[in-house]
């Protein structure tokens, strides 16, 4: 794994932690339902779905890939 995709893990879980605390679950706490689903739930469950998305995206993109390689030249046949 690259140590830029490191650092992204490491902000992500950061971010993850801010977003998954006290100030931002209190904006979200509300008597509002959209599609029936109490908002704080809804918050909190787009949160963690795109926290996942997000470290999906960062693993595979940090996946170092073997060289291939090169086919043997073909012999002319005379």
């Amino acid at each position: 794994m690259r140590q830029q995709s490191k650092e992204s893990i490491v902000i992500l879980f950061v971010v993850g932690a801010l977003v998954l605390n006290y100030p931002f679950l209190d904006l979200f706490d509300r008597a509002w339902l959209p599609f029936g689903i109490p908002l704080l739930y809804l918050y909190l469950y787009l949160i963690w779905l795109a926290i996942i998305a997000l470290l999906v995206a960062i693993v595979e993109r940090s996946e170092i890939h073997a060289p291939e390689r090169p086919a043997p030249p073909l012999e002319s046949a005379s």
